[in-house]
C-alpha cells in the first residue's frame, strides 16, 4: 500500500485508537434512506454511453499501518453484470481481516448512469465503474479487484480441492414449468468444484441476494477452515489456478497472499458479514437500500484506516458537455478525496463551455469546499447559489473545458 493513506484514512486514524472486533453472521435491517429513490425535487437522467477507463493507481504490498482491500465479484462466462460481490480486507495495524458480502442489487448512485443495482455497473461501465460505484457506496478506497467467471471459479476450486460446507438452507432449482429439483440440502456436506460453483452462482427458487450471501459466507468459512493449519497451501492453489484469474488489475500473487493471510488468522480476528441492507420494492424489481450511517459504522468497526471521515460531502455531478461517461471520470476524482456522489445525470443543456462548481453555502468554509472540488477537477469556476439546497453541498456541471485537460 502507498505510504500516503489519503485524507479519508488519515481522518479516521486520528479518531480511533484500535478497531473493535465482532463476528457478524447475517444482514441487519437498515432504515430506508430518505431521498435515495426520490431526489427531493432535483431531477436527473441516467446518461448512456461508452465506459471511461479511468486509470487507477496500482497498490503495493501491504505494509505497516495499512489496509489491503480487494473487491471480488462473480460473473457468467457469457457476460452480463456482477452476480455477487465480496470485499476482502486485511488490516495490518490490528492484524485482523474481514469478508463483507455485498448484495448485487444494492441501490447506489452509479456515476454517469444514475440509480442502479450495484452489480449492473459492471455491464454498463466495466470494472472501473463498478469499483468507483462500490467506493461511493462504502465510503472507502478499494485497492484492487478480481473478476471470477463461473468457468474460472471451477478451475480455482479444482485447485483448492473439495470443501466441507455448512449450507445454511436448502436450495431448489426449476426443471420445468411446475417442477423443482433439490440442489442442496441444508447442513454440513462435502462439495467438489462443480457443486461449489453452483453453490455460489445459482440463486435457486424462492431465494434472493441475502440467501445467496448466506451461502457465500458459509463458503468462505469452509475455505479458511480447510487451510487454517497451512495457509501457504491455499496461496499455492490460487497461484496454480492463476491462468484463470487474469481479470484483475494486480497479479495473482497478491490475491494469493491476501487469501493466505486471511486463512492464517485466528477466528476471533476474522469477521464474516453481509452488508446491512433492507429489501424494498421498486417497480417489481429486487432492490436493497443500505443506511449510510450503518455502513460507516461497519467500515469503522472492521478497518483502522480505510473508512471515510465522520461527515462526507454530498455532491451532484451533471454532464454539461454531452460526452458520454464523463461523469464517471469526474466522480472518481471526487470520491477518492472523500466526497460522495449522490446524484448524477445530464444538465439542462449540453453546451457549457466552462465547468461550474456551485455551492449553496456563501460562508468562507462553503466557498473553500467548492474551491477544493474545483482543484480536484482541475478546471472551472466557483459560483454561489442563493437557492436553498438540503440534499447536496455542491452541484458540479462539467463543461467542455474539462475535455481539454485530457
Amino acid at each position: 500500500m502507498p505510504d500516503n493513506l489519503g485524507p479519508r484514512r488519515e481522518a479516521l486514524k486520528s479518531r480511533r485508537a484500535q478497531a473493535r472486533r465482532r463476528r457478524v453472521t447475517g444482514g441487519g435491517v437498515a432504515a430506508i434512506v430518505a431521498g435515495l429513490l426520490a431526489a427531493g425535487g432535483i431531477a436527473y437522467l441516467a446518461t448512456d454511453g461508452e465506459p471511461v477507463d479511468t486509470p487507477r493507481p496500482q497498490p503495493s504490498v501491504a505494509g505497516k499501518d495499512s489496509v489491503t482491500s480487494t473487491l471480488v465479484f462473480g460473473t457468467r462466462e457469457q457476460g452480463g453484470g456482477a452476480l455477487w460481490l465480496t470485499l476482502l480486507t486485511y488490516d495490518n495495524e490490528t492484524e485482523s481481516g474481514s469478508v463483507v458480502y455485498i448484495p448485487a442489487h444494492t441501490a447506489v448512485e452509479v456515476p454517469g448512469r444514475g440509480l442502479q443495482g450495484l452489480g449492473a455497473a459492471l455491464e454498463s461501465g466495466g470494472p472501473p465503474l463498478l469499483l468507483v460505484s462500490t467506493e461511493n457506496l462504502l465510503g472507502i478506497d478499494i485497492d484492487s479487484y478480481l473478476e471470477i467467471s463461473d468457468r474460472d471459479a471451477r478451475v480455482l476450486f479444482e485447485a483448492t480441492g473439495p470443501l466441507s460446507v455448512d449450507v445454511p438452507s436448502e436450495v431448489k432449482i426449476a426443471i420445468g414449468n411446475d417442477r423443482a429439483r433439490l440442489l442442496f440440502d441444508a447442513g454440513q456436506q462435502q462439495l467438489g468444484a462443480s457443486f461449489l460453483v453452483q453453490l455460489l452462482y445459482i440463486r435457486g427458487l424462492d431465494s434472493d441476494d441475502i440467501d445467496l450471501g448466506g451461502r457465500h459466507l458459509a463458503f468462505w468459512d469452509a475455505l479458511f477452515d480447510s487451510f487454517a493449519d497451512d495457509p501457504d497451501n491455499l496461496a499455492a492453489a490460487v497461484k496454480a489456478a492463476g491462468g484463470s484469474l487474469v481479470e484483475s488489475d494486480v497479479d495473482v500473487g497478491q490475491h494469493a497472499k491476501l487469501l493466505a493471510t486471511l486463512a492464517g488468522l485466528d477466528i476471533g480476528q476474522r469477521t464474516l458479514t453481509t452488508l446491512p441492507v433492507q429489501q424494498v420494492s421498486v417497480g417489481g424489481s429486487e432492490l436493497y437500500q443500505a443506511n449510510r450511517d450503518e455502513i460507516a459504522a461497519l467500515m469503522d468497526d472492521l478497518l483502522s484506516g480505510a473508512s471515510s471521515p465522520q461527515k462526507e460531502i454530498a455532491v451532484q455531478v451533471l454532464n454539461g458537455n454531452g460526452v458520454p461517461g464523463i461523469g464517471q471520470e469526474v466522480a472518481a476524482k471526487l470520491i477518492a478525496a472523500g466526497f460522495r456522489v449522490v446524484l448524477t445525470g445530464n444538465a439542462r443543456r449540453l453546451n457549457y463551455e466552462k465547468t461550474l462548481v456551485i455551492t449553496y453555502d456563501d460562508s468562507e468554509e462553503g466557498q473553500a469546499l467548492a474551491e477544493r472540488a474545483r482543484k480536484l477537477i482541475g478546471v472551472g469556476e466557483v459560483q454561489i447559489s442563493g437557492q436553498s439546497q438540503g440534499i447536496v453541498a455542491l452541484t458540479i456541471v462539467i463543461g467542455k473545458d474539462f475535455l481539454r485537460t485530457h
